[in-house]
């Protein structure tokens, strides 16, 4: 209670010192160097058609569709999905923004950051602070103007939280110049999204962008290339406590094509044993590196708006697995995942013990949460079609996207164990509802009813590949939760429906 009414403070200090400096400009600058204040609310109901076997949902689709519930016992809800308020200050060369989302399950920093532009040329700029990384379409799309409810489920997997910490120029000539044609953008961020930094690597983002020139009239295009080269820090050989001296052994784990000592082959994880063991105590950096081109369309006709977009990410994903127990059914089944290693979803900003036991919090410092890491090739992206119907307010969404967390294996061949003539177990393949691939077609209509209400109405049909992987039943007491299996589709398509009110 009393952290919450600290919060409260500090944000009635910054409004007030925001309306005040906003007073005091307006009053000596006329209209430049206004702060300027908006910001939108999403007010949704969803129903999620979950898996008999589970009666609930799980963290295997519902995350993906206006984040993760907080117990396993239900299947609808209202929600507050975003309620975003922003500040920006610009003047002539320079820009700040602060913007913050209050939703039921708190409140957080969305956008924090400063930007100058060289008065010379007008053509660079430089930014600092917590902005949108500067990769593909969807990460740097406002949540506002996108047409569906949520970004694609790729880039919600490699990309939590959009945002990162760090610096960033971007290179664009002026109009009038009649070469602002194309945009580059590069950066260089911490790596852990919105989460503190942990370690000594910095990732690197570079971004090309094309564009039709302004002259072309009832027809819009672009198109661009985008780059991520960073490092996440895997830790072999942790120690809880100086007493214990456990050896907790996380190692590092790729995918390929395993020989058991019978001559057998089968495909699945496997330890990368120089690697692991060259990390020591210290750490080694593991390779992440994503790849990504996109397109849009925009053309105007008597019909309608039609608008055409298309992404597609590739790459490295390294993921942690935050258990030690590996071989266990229950953190096959729960905890391995695909999850990029930054921002909240694997939280790696973590209080480590202190000696002696038992933990005293005020003695912890933060640091890496000490993983296994279990490194994949991946695919996903995007294709939508927005059409808008005449001259209406109204607007008809179709769009599918995908996520293939492991290329490198698919359909019955994903199994959690490998078995030669189906009697014999010939090894441990680690493979889990991770690996399995998800596909969504999405239909839904837009009604713009006002200049500043717009109702949203959307379906989700969501798709799993067929696997051998199957149902696994659980316990909420001990906190496992059910898995209904990949051995046919499952049930999980989502209904959407949203009202969102800008300001």
């Amino acid at each position: 209670m009393r952290r919450h009414f600290t919060n409260l403070l500090v944000l009635s200090g910054i409004l007030i010192t925001f309306s005040i400096n906003s007073s005091a400009q307006e009053q000596t600058s006329g209209d430049k160097n206004k702060v300027k204040i908006s910001g939108y609310i999403q007010s949704q109901y969803q129903q999620f058609f979950v898996p008999d076997s589970v009666g609930s949902t799980t963290k295997y689709f519902a995350n993906f569709s206006g984040g993760s519930f907080t117990n396993d016992l239900t299947y609808n809800r209202f929600q507050i999905r975003r309620g975003r308020l922003s500040f920006t200050h610009s003047t002539d060369i320079t820009k700040a923004k602060m913007s913050f989302d209050f939703t039921e399950k708190g409140f957080q920093v969305k956008d924090l950051f400063l930007s100058v532009k060289e008065p010379y040329l007008n053509s660079f700029e430089f930014t600092a602070g917590l902005f949108n990384r500067p990769f593909g379409y969807e990460v740097q799309n406002s949540s506002q103007e996108r047409i569906s409810p949520e970004r694609a489920r790729v880039v919600q997997t490699i990309f939590p939280n959009e945002r990162d910490l760090g610096i960033k120029a971007t290179f664009r000539l002026p109009e009038e110049s009649g070469f602002s044609f194309f945009e580059i953008t590069g950066a260089i961020v911490n790596g852990n999204g919105t989460a503190v930094e942990t370690d000594n690597y910095k990732d690197f983002i570079g971004n090309i962008k094309l564009f039709t020139p302004k002259t072309v009239e009832n027809f819009k295009a672009s198109a661009g290339f985008s780059y991520y080269s960073g490092k996440v820090e895997h830790v072999y050989e942790p120690v809880d406590t100086v007493a214990s001296n456990v050896n907790t052994k996380y190692y590092i784990y790729y995918f390929g094509n395993i020989t058991d000592t019978a001559g057998i082959s089968y495909k699945g994880f496997y330890v990368d044993s120089a690697q692991t063991l060259a990390s020591g105590t210290t750490g080694i950096g593991v390779d992440r590196k994503y790849y990504g081109i996109d397109g849009q369309v925009e053309l105007k006709s008597p019909f309608g708006k039609t608008e055409i977009s298309a992404e597609y990410i590739w790459g490295s994903q390294p993921a942690a697995v935050n258990n030690n127990n590996i071989e266990k059914d229950y953190v096959i089944y729960n905890e391995i995942n695909t999850y990029s290693s930054t921002g909240p979803a694997l939280g790696m900003a973590w209080p480590m013990y202190d000696q002696p036991q038992p933990y005293n919090p005020t003695m912890a410092k933060l640091t890496n949460k000490n993983h296994s890491t279990m490194i994949r090739d991946f695919n996903g992206g995007s294709v939508s079609i927005t059409q808008n119907i005449m001259e209406t307010h109204h607007q008809i969404v179709v769009k599918y996207d995908w996520y293939d967390p492991n290329t490198a294996i698919a359909g019955k061949e994903l199994n959690l164990l490998y078995y030669a003539n189906d009697t014999v177990e010939t090894g441990k393949t680690y493979i889990s509802p991770a690996d399995v691939k998800f596909s969504t077609i999405g239909i839904g209509w837009n009604w713009q009813v006002t200049e500043n209400l717009k109702f949203l109405l959307y379906y989700e049909n969501v798709k799993n590949e067929i696997t051998s992987i199957e149902q696994y039943n659980g316990d909420l007491r001990l906190g496992r939760r059910s898995s209904p299996g990949f051995i046919s589709d499952i049930k999980d398509d989502v209904l959407t429906i949203r009202l969102q009110y800008k300001f």
